[in-house]
C-alpha cells in the first residue's frame, strides 16, 4: 500500500457521511464494491455515476476513469476519482494517472484497503496499492507511443500493411513507415510481430488474433 499526500488522507473533521458513486463499468465487480463499502459506517453509497448530484469520490473502471476526467465541465472541479481495475501494466496506470485519477487500486485488493483508499482519496489525498505503485516505477524507464503510433500500433495489430494503414488515418505510407520506425525503437522491436507482442504484453492493445 502506497500513500501520497499522507497527512491529507483522512476526511476533514466534522463531516457526514462519505458519497460515494460506485459507477465501475463491471455490475459483478460494481457490486462487491458498493457492499464493502456499505460495510463501513462511514460512507453513504449510491449506484452509477454522480448525474449531477454531489460526491465526494467516484469509484470506476480504468476506462470509466479516464472519461470522468475528460468529459467533465472545465468550469467545475471534478470529484476525486478512484480506479479499482484488473488493468495493471505501467501503461495503463500513467495512462490513468495522466489522465488526472487520484486513486488506482488492482480488484483484488482487501476490503481494508479499498476503504481506505476511499477514505483517502476522499480527504484529498492520492492513494496507488503497492502493487501499482511498483508497476509504475517499472515502467518510468519506458517512453510511451504518441497518440498517433497508438493508431498505427492498434492498426497493425490487427494485420494491416503500411499502405492499408495510412488509407485508414489519412496519412501517406511514408508517415506510416516513419510511425512504425518509431513505434519498434520505443518497443525495443526488431520486427513488427515482435513489437505487437511487447504491446500486448505493456496492455498497449488488446491480446488477440489479427483479423486476417
Amino acid at each position: 500500500m502506497t500513500r501520497f499526500d499522507r497527512q491529507r488522507c483522512d476526511p476533514p473533521a466534522g463531516q457526514g457521511a462519505i458519497a460515494v458513486a460506485v459507477a465501475h463499468g463491471d455490475p459483478y465487480v460494481a457490486a462487491g464494491i458498493s457492499a464493502l463499502l456499505r460495510s463501513g459506517t462511514d460512507f453513504n453509497v449510491r449506484s452509477g455515476p454522480p448525474d449531477g448530484q454531489a460526491v465526494d469520490v467516484i469509484v470506476t473502471d480504468h476506462g470509466g476513469g479516464i472519461a470522468a476526467m475528460s468529459s467533465w465541465p472545465r468550469c467545475v472541479d471534478p470529484p476525486p476519482v478512484l480506479v479499482v481495475t484488473d488493468q495493471e501494466t505501467g501503461w495503463q496506470i500513467r495512462r490513468a494517472l495522466g489522465a488526472g485519477v487520484h486513486g488506482y487500486l488492482l480488484q483484488d485488493c482487501s476490503r481494508h484497503e479499498l476503504l481506505s483508499a476511499v477514505r483517502c482519496v476522499a480527504g484529498g489525498g492520492k492513494y496507488m496499492g503497492g502493487l501499482v505503485a511498483e508497476r509504475l516505477l517499472d515502467s518510468l524507464g519506458q517512453v510511451a507511443p504518441t497518440g498517433r503510433e497508438l493508431q498505427v500500433l492498434q492498426l497493425m495489430a490487427r494485420g494491416l500493411r503500411n499502405r492499408e494503414i495510412g488509407a485508414a488515418l489519412g496519412i501517406g505510407e511514408g508517415t506510416v513507415k516513419s510511425h512504425v520506425k518509431a513505434l519498434l525503437g520505443k518497443l525495443d522491436a526488431s520486427t513488427r510481430t515482435a513489437a505487437i507482442g511487447e504491446a500486448q504484453r505493456r496492455g498497449l492493445v488488446a491480446a488477440e488474433a489479427p483479423c486476417r
